[in-house]
């Protein structure tokens, strides 16, 4: 497996029944260029299209699948493409069972290339052939509704940033309108979309910060609502599948506004939920500051004490920039602990 995986760039959408039918009368439509020199020219056509079919049913429906298979190794894309799926459904079981259904192709291709060698005349040659498309065109509409749903599953995994695996990543989570996305496009590459509107943050957006001699990849993830992963809608779920499966730290932001559209209480329940949910350090990082009083952020870091004991809290603005360099700095701090470097080597 490779240390950077790019859904975008090694998946697309398979050929479903209709599109193979299409192709599959295009090629018997065409005729067939052959030298004047060639014996059993209707043996030899026919078995020209059964190769051209095959070629095109391999290239189209078997190596993507098993490209797919290939990536849904990596347990948070297989996450994340089971999301889309019905439930109970890995999307694993969904890819064998298409590799399952459509390897007969193969089969097919050879036995009828074989029997085509052995055929007397044009008559029987066009039969056999006709016995071929058949079978195959059965093959790929039985696996049809199978086809769909990984298409489903496989659009949504395009939506994916390129994860590097060697790089550690840094999740940003919490509520909806807390200033995600605000801080991780004041902090890295990534330039998420910021709206005052609640949910904006749809996909999972990757970015990556170099700072004292370290790299990190760090996601500005869609809003979580305090309440258990099942309840959870399909935009919830990507977030709580990246914050579970792909984080080697976690950025759990906090409106302290009394006017919060959600509350603060609920981002606390959210806070003990993530913490169970989650085998990585968290830090709390209460942002906004700039539009509470001391009294008011005194009251709240208090709150969130009780909640997540011995847990380090960070003040910040991200729209200010109020604190970031603070935070960035215990950001590089835990991602050393976590992966074993000794304190000293902090530059």
């Amino acid at each position: 497996m490779e240390e950077r995986e790019c859904p975008s760039e090694v998946l697309r959408k398979l050929p479903v029944y209709g599109e193979v039918r299409e192709f599959v009368l295009k090629v018997s439509r065409e005729s067939v260029a052959l030298p004047r020199s060639v014996k059993k020219r209707a043996l030899v056509k026919y078995r020209r299209r059964i190769d051209k079919i095959s070629s095109y049913l391999i290239r189209n429906l078997l190596e993507p699948l098993q490209t797919t298979r290939k990536l849904l190794q990596v347990g948070f894309y297989n996450k994340i493409a089971s999301n889309t799926l019905p439930s109970g459904l890995p999307a694993t079981e969904l890819v064998d069972k298409l590799l399952g259904k459509l390897d007969v192709v193969r089969r097919l291709s050879r036995e009828y290339r074989s029997k085509l060698s052995v055929s007397f005349d044009v008559v029987e040659s066009r039969e056999l052939y006709r016995e071929y498309v058949g079978r195959v065109l059965s093959v790929v509409r039985r696996a049809s509704k199978y086809l769909e749903l990984l298409n489903k599953a496989i659009v949504e995994l395009r939506k994916v940033p390129c994860v590097d695996l060697s790089l550690p990543v840094v999740a940003v989570a919490g509520m909806p309108q807390v200033g995600k996305s605000t801080l991780v496009s004041a902090i890295s590459t990534a330039k998420p979309r910021s709206s005052p509107f609640p949910f904006t943050t749809k996909e999972i957006v990757l970015g990556h910060v170099n700072y004292k001699f370290m790299e990190m990849q760090i996601l500005d993830l869609p809003g979580i609502l305090d309440r258990p992963p099942e309840d959870m809608n399909e935009v919830e779920r990507k977030a709580f599948v990246a914050v579970t499966e792909l984080s080697d730290l976690v950025l759990f932001l906090v409106d302290p506004s009394e006017d919060f559209y959600y509350g603060f209480e609920p981002q606390l329940s959210l806070l003990k939920s993530l913490k169970k949910w989650v085998g990585v350090d968290v830090l709390i990082v209460v942002n906004k500051v700039d539009k509470v009083s001391s009294k008011r952020l005194e009251l709240v870091s208090r709150a969130i004490g009780e909640v997540a004991p011995g847990v380090e809290i960070l003040k910040i603005s991200a729209l200010k920039r109020i604190g970031l360099e603070e935070l960035v700095d215990a950001v590089v701090k835990h991602l050393k602990a976590f992966r074993g470097e000794s304190p000293q080597h902090d530059y």
